[in-house]
C-alpha cells in the first residue's frame, strides 16, 4: 500500500494500439496473447485462489525475494500459487500502464515442476519460484524476442541468453517479457509493437527507458525482479522513475551474449528490483565469466563468490545497515540544474501558444529534483558520511566527446539477425519494411544509410577505445584527489515527462562512456504532482560493494518507496487511463 494518500495521476497522454490494428491486427491478437497467456492459464478459479493466497499469508504487493522463500518454506504459498497471483496481476493491472509485449505460455508449469522439485530435494537456487520480467531484447528460446519492433514480432533465437539462463536455474520464473523503447532507442518508452508504456505514478507521465516496460512493471508490483540493459540510462533513468533500486554495472561484470545489440562498447545489462537487497541477490545470478563474451573475463575474479581477496561470497554480503558511516561522498554539482536548450527555448518563448516561460518551468522542474537529492545527501550525512563539494570533472564534455564511438549498430545487429529466425534478416531489409514506429525511422534509416561496415578498423573508432580509457582514470583519478568512495548526482535533472514530449535531464553518460558502475535509489517524490525521482552514486571500477553498501545503507535509513496508488491489491479494478487516444505512428501506415 501506498504511504501516503496524497499520490494522484497527472493528466498527460496515453497511447492506443489503434495505430498498428489495421496492419497486423496487433490489438486484438495482443489482448487474446494476454488473455491466454494469464486468465487461461491460471485457470477458472484463478481469482478467488490468488485472494486467498494472499489472504492467507503471501500479499504479491511490495513482496520481495525474502517473502517469495518464506512463503514457500513455511507453506503459506506455492511457487505455481504465487506466479499464479503475478499473472493475475499482470492481466488486471497491464492495460493501464502497457508494460507487457507478451505473457510466458510455460510460467505455471514452471512454477509447478519447481514445486516438485522442493517437495523433492528443496530449493533450485537462492532465487527459486521469485517471478521475474525480462525486457523483450533478452533472448528466450521459448518465447520471441522482439525488442519491441513489429519487424523482430515473431523472431526466435536458438537459446536463452545467458543472463536468462542464469537467472533460471537460480529459481527465477519467467512471467512475462516487457516492452521497451524500440531498439533500445530512446528514453521515451514507446514502440511499434509493445506501443506506449506509462508511468505508474502518473499514467500520463514517461515511465523512461528504454527499459521501460520492466521499471513501471516492477513499479506496479506485476513481477518481483526484473532485467534492464543499459546502453546509455537504459536501467538507471526507468528505475529512478519507478521508485526501484538498480544498476549499470562495470563493463565485464555481465555477459551480453544473447541480448540485441544497439553499440557493444557499452551494452550491458543490469538488475531492476524494489529493494537494494533484491537487486544484490539478482546480480549475483546475474554475473559471470560467458566464453561468447570474452569481455567478461576482466569481471570474472572481480565477483565476490570467485575473489579470495574480496570479503564475502554474495553481493548480499555488503547489506550493511552502517556502510554510509565514514564513507566519503562527492556531489557532482554539474549535474544538477536545468537541463535549457537555449534555442529551442527562444523559439517557444516566440510563440504565442506557448505556456508559460519555457526557461522558469526548466529551472522550477529541476529545483524540485535538486531537492530531492538534497535531503537525500543529508540523510547518507546523518548516517555518517562525509560530504564532499566537487564543482565538476575537469574537460568533461571534452573527455565524453573522445569516448564517443561512431555508431555500429547496423554491424552488430546484422551479426545478431544471422543467429536467430526472423523474416527480415538484416537492418536493411528492416529499413526496407516500414515495420517500425515513426519516431524511430530517422535513427533506423540513418544507421543503415551511414553507418560504416568497417567502424572498428578505423581511427576513429580507436581513439573512442583510448578515450573511454582517459575518461575512466580521469573520474577516478578525481575520485583519488578528493578522498571520495562514491561520486553522487539525480539520475535525471527533470522529473518525469509528459508522454509525447521528450525527456530532458538525463545523466546517463558518465557512467555509460566511463564503463564505471553507478547504482539508482529512490530520492523521493515532487512535491507538486508526487513524481519519482531518483539518486545515482558512480563508484570505482568493479566496486560494486561499495555502492550496494551505501545504497542499502540509505534506503534503510530513508525507507524511500511508496507504492504507486491504483495498483494495490487485488480484486480490484485498473486506474482510468489519461486521454487514452494517444497513439504510436508505424511508418508503413503513417508516411513517416
Amino acid at each position: 500500500m501506498s504511504k501516503t494518500s496524497e499520490r494522484g495521476e497527472t493528466n498527460g497522454t496515453r497511447e492506443t494500439n489503434d495505430g498498428t490494428e489495421s496492419l497486423l491486427g496487433r490489438m486484438d491478437r495482443r489482448t487474446v496473447m494476454k488473455g491466454i497467456g494469464a486468465a487461461g492459464l491460471v485457470g477458472v478459479g484463478a481469482s478467488s485462489a490468488s485472494a486467498s493466497t494472499s489472504d492467507e499469508g503471501f500479499d504479491p504487493v511490495e513482496a520481495t525475494v525474502a517473502d517469495v522463500r518464506d512463503a514457500i518454506e513455511s507453506g503459506e504459498a506455492t511457487a505455481r500459487d504465487i506466479v499464479e497471483d503475478y499473472l493475475e496481476r499482470i492481466e488486471v493491472y497491464d492495460g493501464a500502464i502497457n508494460s507487457i509485449i507478451s505473457v510466458n505460455e510455460h510460467a505455471v508449469e514452471r512454477a509447478a515442476e519447481l514445486d516438485e522439485q522442493y517437495a523433492a530435494s528443496g530449493p533450485v537456487g537462492p532465487l527459486h519460484g521469485v517471478p521475474l520480467i525480462l525486457k523483450d531484447n533478452n533472448d528466450t528460446a521459448d518465447m520471441p524476442t522482439t525488442n519491441g519492433s513489429l519487424s523482430m514480432e515473431h523472431s526466435r533465437p536458438e537459446d536463452d541468453a545467458f543472463i536468462v539462463q542464469q537467472l533460471r536455474e537460480a529459481g527465477c520464473v519467467v512471467v512475462a517479457k516487457a516492452n521497451l523503447d524500440e531498439f533500445a532507442r530512446g528514453i521515451t518508452a514507446d514502440s511499434s509493437l509493445g506501443g506506449q508504456t506509462r508511468n505508474p505514478y502518473a499514467l500520463g507521465r514517461n515511465p523512461s527507458g528504454s527499459s521501460s516496460g520492466t521499471g513501471a512493471a516492477i513499479a506496479a508490483n506485476l513481477a518481483v525482479l526484473g532485467t534492464g540493459t543499459d546502453t546509455c540510462g537504459s536501467v538507471r533513468n526507468p528505475t529512478a522513475f519507478g521508485s526501484l533500486a538498480g544498476l549499470r554495472p562495470t563493463m565485464g561484470l555481465i555477459s551480453r551474449d544473447g541480448i540485441v545489440p544497439l553499440s557493444l562498447e557499452r551494452d550491458t545489462a543490469g538488475p531492476m528490483a524494489r529493494t537494494v537487497a533484491d537487486m544484490a541477490a539478482m546480480l549475483d545470478a546475474m554475473v559471470g565469466y560467458d566464453p561468447a563474451d570474452p569481455l567478461t573475463s576482466r569481471g570474472a575474479n572481480e565477483i565476490p563468490a570467485n575473489a579470495d581477496r574480496i570479503a564475502g561470497d554474495s553481493y548480499t554480503d555488503y547489506l550493511d545497515e552502517d556502510a554510509l558511516d565514514g564513507l566519503c561522498v562527492g556531489v557532482l554539482r554539474d549535474f544538477f540544474g536545468p537541463d535549457i536548450d537555449e534555442e529551442d527555448a527562444e523559439e517557444e518563448q516566440d510563440c504565442s501558444c506557448s505556456d508559460g516561460d519555457p526557461v522558469a518551468r526548466a529551472e522550477a522542474e529541476a529545483e524540485q529534483v535538486t531537492s530531492l537529492v538534497e535531503s537525500a545527501l543529508d540523510e547518507m550525512e546523518r548516517q555518517g558520511a562525509e560530504i564532499v563539494e566537487i564543482e565538476e570533472i575537469p574537460d568533461y564534455d571534452d573527455l565524453l566527446e573522445a569516448a564517443n564511438e561512431p555508431s555500429v549498430f547496423k554491424e552488430d545487429l546484422d551479426a545478431y539477425l544471422e543467429g536467430v529466425d526472423n523474416e527480415y534478416e538484416t537492418l536493411a531489409e528492416i529499413v526496407e519494411s516500414d515495420l517500425y514506429s515513426c519516431a524511430k525511422a530517422d535513427s533506423l534509416r540513418t544507421s543503415d544509410e551511414e553507418d560504416d561496415p568497417n567502424a572498428r578498423e578505423t581511427d576513429e573508432y580507436t581513439l573512442s577505445v583510448a578515450g573511454k580509457v582517459e575518461l575512466r582514470d580521469a573520474v577516478e583519478g578525481l575520485m583519488l584527489e578528493r578522498g571520495v568512495d562514491v561520486l553522487v548526482y539525480p539520475t535525471l535533472s527533470h522529473p518525469p515527462a509528459e508522454i509525447g514530449e521528450s525527456q530532458p535531464g538525463s545523466n546517463c553518460s558518465l557512467s555509460a562512456y566511463s564503463q564505471l558502475p553507478a547504482i539508482v535509489v529512490p530520492a523521493g517524490y515532487t512535491e507538486d504532482e508526487q513524481l519519482p525521482v531518483g539518486v545515482e552514486m558512480l563508484g570505482f571500477e568493479f566496486d560494486e560493494p561499495t555502492l550496494i553498501g551505501a545504497a542499502y545503507a540509505y534506503e534503510q535509513a530513508a525507507d524511500p518507496r511508496e507504492t504507486p496508488d491504483g495498483f494495490g491489491p487485488l480484486p480490484a479494478e485498473a486506474p482510468e487511463v489519461p486521454n487514452p487516444d494517444y497513439e504510436v505512428g508505424i511508418a508503413a501506415e503513417d508516411d513517416c
